[in-house]
């Protein structure tokens, strides 16, 4: 993972490390077995972000769209693939953004979410995975990201976890947008 994580940085830029805290970490996708996911910041050209979300989540909450890498497979390959999985477009990666571990004050989890600032090329946009199950899609401008972000935080109480751990990315994608003049 190391050398994957070296090349990614010489190749988009070296990510911020972060470590951020939530209440718990049991729920999935980090109590799962998986080591971590991909998060895709997409950039249209229309200068809004892609945000998606699915039928089971309550108040149909939007969130960046992310996806698991699979065993052995390279953190770049993962990124690619799910982005055609869930989008279709085709994207030039501009920066490797963040890559966010997570602990609940006692423990830090394996999970990890590597976040990436990506520019979408050409494209129609739709689903090639139907098991995605994505309801909607939105286009929300940097500015935007925190009102979404709170609406994550604000969500049912049996989703609050949830909710806190998909607002994380997009705190740090805001902080990444204004620290580049977006």
């Amino acid at each position: 993972m190391d050398k994957q994580l070296e090349h990614l940085s010489g190749k988009y830029g070296a990510p911020r490390q972060l470590t951020l805290e939530l209440p718990a970490l049991d729920f999935p996708p980090v109590s799962r077995r998986r080591h971590g996911e991909v998060c895709m910041a997409i950039l249209r050209p229309s200068g809004g972000f892609l945000l998606q979300t699915k039928a089971s989540y309550p108040g149909s909450v939007m969130r960046l769209p992310t996806g698991g890498i699979q065993k052995g497979e390279a953190i770049e390959d993962a990124l690619l693939r799910e982005i055609w999985e869930e989008t279709n477009l085709e994207v030039d990666v501009a920066r490797f953004v963040a890559a966010i571990r997570y602990s609940d004050g006692k423990r830090v989890s394996r999970f990890c979410t590597y976040l990436f600032f990506t520019r979408e090329t050409s494209g129609v946009l739709q689903s090639n995975d139907p098991g995605e199950k994505i309801t909607e899609w939105v286009e929300a401008k940097p500015t935007q990201l925190p009102d979404y972000a709170g609406k994550l935080r604000d969500i049912v109480p049996s989703w609050s976890n949830w909710g806190r751990f998909r607002a994380m990315a997009m705190d740090v994608l805001f902080e990444d947008c204004n620290s580049h003049g977006l």
